[in-house]
């Protein structure tokens, strides 16, 4: 289970150049920000019985082309029972995904903590995005 986010432009024009140089380097860089800004508060409200869950929250940024994406989530293989919850109690618990949940076992509730992590960042995400394109752009070597 991971969370993507993803930032794709495309030049137009003759600003293909000024986009490689300028834009494209600040935009890498901003999905890294964005990336450590979910992750760092998906370990702030990641449920923690030995801790291992929530140092397993990684960042990975990659670049394709024109397109930047930083996916953020934990590898440990019980993080979607975690964050969806299992049997009947998941099923009727705030946060519960779309299943499938056994009927027929009592389970564990959701504990979300990677859909809250990025929904509590979305908007200082597009702030910082915002910003550190509009520095860009103002720069001198623009």
């Amino acid at each position: 289970m991971s969370i993507s986010a993803t930032a794709t432009w495309t030049p137009r024009g003759d600003s293909g150049r000024f986009t490689e140089v300028v834009i494209s380097p600040v935009v890498l860089e901003t999905v890294r920000q964005a990336g450590e800004m979910i992750q760092q508060a998906a370990r702030r409200l990641c449920p923690v019985a030995t801790g291992a869950l929530r140092d397993s929250i990684m960042v990975e940024v990659e670049q394709l082309d024109k397109t930047v994406r930083a996916s953020i989530g934990p590898t440990m293989h019980y993080a979607g029972y975690v964050e969806f919850g299992t049997g009947i109690r998941g099923a009727s618990s705030p946060g519960a995904g779309q299943g499938p949940y056994s009927p027929t076992w009592p389970g564990m509730p959701a504990q979300p903590y990677m859909r809250p992590a990025l929904d509590e960042q979305r908007e200082n995400i597009k702030d910082l995005f915002r910003s550190n394109i509009s520095t860009a752009i103002r720069s001198p070597y623009a």
